[in-house]
């Protein structure tokens, strides 16, 4: 009974360790995008996912290149769900973990780099005003197989033929 004592104890130890970890160092790209939310948004050309991203401002003028952002950061930690064929993709990542322990590397990546794999639908856009916030939608198209090949390539995320 003792021993089960004590390895409850050992593993309720790790529990708020984490816990505290991830409250603690949690502070990731995250915490610098605006409030947003994404959805498949139809069938995009091969290797691509076209996914509807609306991000909450106070302002009724967000960049392009924030919805871009969003688009790459929601395909990489989120994933989505498709109304039309009640699909979901999982995460590109694999894991919001991800970006934490790559934190480095996606820091870098949102700098730049990241906007090589989106490209906006021209037309898409809608604003429409939302209690004090304005709802800002437009349609992205995101390079997933590009993006996956390169990250990949950059040892961030493994390969899909990798075994588990």
């Amino acid at each position: 009974m003792k021993h089960l004592a004590k390895l409850l104890k050992r593993h309720i130890s790790r529990i708020v360790l984490m816990a505290c970890v991830l409250t603690f160092a949690l502070p990731t790209l995250a915490d610098d995008l605006p409030d947003y939310q994404i959805e498949g948004a139809g069938t995009g050309s091969q290797g691509t996912y076209l996914v509807r991203v609306s991000v909450l401002s106070k302002k009724s003028k967000v960049s392009d290149d924030e919805i871009g952002r969003c688009a790459i950061h929601g395909v990489l930690f989120r994933g989505f769900a498709s109304k039309e064929n009640r699909q979901q993709q999982k995460p590109l990542a694999g894991s919001p973990m991800v970006e934490m322990q790559q934190k480095a590397f996606f820091d870098d990546f949102f700098k730049s780099a990241y906007q090589n794999y989106y490209q906006m639908v021209s037309g898409s856009r809608q604003v429409v005003k939302a209690g004090k916030q304005y709802k800002v939608t437009s349609v992205v198209t995101v390079s997933k197989d590009q993006l996956r090949k390169d990250l990949v390539a950059a040892d961030v995320i493994k390969g899909l033929n990798t075994g588990f």
